[in-house]
């Protein structure tokens, strides 16, 4: 079901899930696509896949960075040697999107995201260690 972003806030900052989208969201993509989200956005297709499987055909934004790093190095769209970087993007960017009802720590878009929204740029290689036992333990 689709809805507008601020009902949504509102009713996801209450959800006995504890599902929330906060003010950051968080798109893994391989740094070869770098260039091309910042020059003409984010794309629809562009999103990361779950077992080789694309989040049919939407983009995929994570509502934390270590889920995001997570889904960077853990599923089906992770190829060995390629280096991929995070997004960091404003909230407020999106209209409407979809809960992910499987693992709760994303949204599905689908519709194309300006790159006027990215605040940083995030090397998914080098987060790891900065991820506090607390993070870590949150994630699943």
């Amino acid at each position: 079901m689709k809805t507008y972003i601020k009902f949504v806030y509102e009713y996801l900052k209450s959800d006995s899930s504890g599902y929330n989208v906060g003010e950051y969201l968080y798109h893994v993509t391989p740094k070869s696509n770098m260039s091309n989200i910042k020059k003409n956005g984010f794309k629809v297709r562009d999103g990361v896949a779950i077992n080789g499987k694309p989040f049919e055909n939407r983009l995929y934004f994570a509502t934390s960075l270590i889920s995001a790093y997570d889904l960077s190095v853990n599923f089906g769209s992770f190829k060995e040697n390629e280096e991929y970087i995070i997004f960091k993007l404003k909230s407020n960017c999106l209209h409407e999107y979809d809960e992910d009802p499987l693992f709760l720590h994303g949204i599905y878009v689908d519709y194309p995201i300006s790159n006027k929204y990215i605040i940083e740029i995030i090397d998914a290689d080098d987060l790891w260690d900065n991820f506090s036992d607390e993070d870590i333990e949150n994630l699943y």
